[in-house]
């Protein structure tokens, strides 16, 4: 590879990293445990996604794609098939309600917006079209007073009077500052750097919608109104398509032979000191 190249994408990694090691930090994982974990991911990704087709994978192949020995490919290829750190990520109990909420078709109506549940009502003696039918259906084992606790104080939802609970905000975020809050962050960036490679490595007719507006220099006094113009705007536009998207789930369901697909899009503001020099060109 060129030197200089190598030296682009050198910093380009240390930019990505940066973030990840304040969080390593933040919660006390050590540079050998995440060592470890880069490792494991080094040969699950060679496994998955660099194998010539119709040709085994083999220990030798891994070893010189990875810089690993074969000794060092074997053990962590053991380690990587019971290892939960790999295992895919669920999302949580609360979010799993309100993504019930939006998708089924028993807490929706006929324009598949979510309806405005009662706390509790029974049909022929069995909860049904109620939060706690909502619950019960996507929440598992939760208490539904605890999902309500917590969807009310993050703001996703709200109580019209103590027996009903309408859905006023279809983005899930956890309020808490612990391991949920993380998972979040988690899916945003491999969504995200997933993006970055397709576009990356896809010809020009199959790239994915992925944009930026950033300025530099725009004064404190004038931020927070920016802000919060992108949080309106934001919000209409991942309704609009949360909307679109519940109606396309309903209707793949009907589609026999059809090939399931994850989608989304993801938005994000930020915010950081500019940089001492105040060249207009610089944006």
């Amino acid at each position: 590879m060129d030197p200089q190249y190598k030296t682009k994408l050198s910093r380009a990694l240390v930019a990505m990293l940066r973030p990840l090691i304040r969080l390593c930090l933040r919660h006390e994982v050590t540079n050998a445990e995440l060592a470890e974990l880069v490792r494991l991911t080094y040969v699950e990704v060679a496994y998955d996604s660099y194998n010539i087709p119709n040709v085994e994978m083999t220990l030798s192949r891994a070893a010189v794609l990875t810089g690993m020995s074969r000794k060092e490919i074997a053990r962590l290829k053991e380690l990587a098939e019971n290892n939960d750190a790999l295992s895919k990520q669920r999302p949580n109990k609360a979010q799993q309600v309100v993504h019930g909420w939006l998708n089924d078709e028993e807490f929706t109506d006929n324009n598949s917006l979510p309806l405005t549940l009662p706390i509790k009502n029974k049909k022929d003696g069995v909860e049904y079209c109620s939060f706690m039918a909502l619950v019960k259906r996507h929440g598992g084992d939760v208490t539904f007073g605890a999902i309500l606790d917590e969807l009310n104080h993050i703001g996703v939802t709200e109580q019209p009077d103590e027996n009903t609970v309408a859905l006023v905000n279809y983005a899930y975020v956890p309020y808490k500052d612990d391991i949920d809050q993380v998972r979040v962050v988690a899916t945003s960036v491999s969504d995200l750097f997933d993006t970055g490679l397709h576009n990356i490595e896809s010809d020009a007719g199959d790239k994915r919608f992925q944009r930026q507006v950033i300025y530099s220099h725009i004064d404190e006094t004038l931020v927070d109104e920016i802000q919060q113009t992108a949080s309106e705007k934001g919000q209409e536009l991942l309704e609009f398509l949360s909307k679109q998207m519940a109606q396309a789930k309903k209707k793949s369901a009907s589609i026999k032979n059809g090939k399931p697909k994850r989608i989304g899009l993801g938005m994000y503001y930020f915010e950081r000191n500019s940089a001492k020099s105040k060249n207009s060109n610089d944006e």
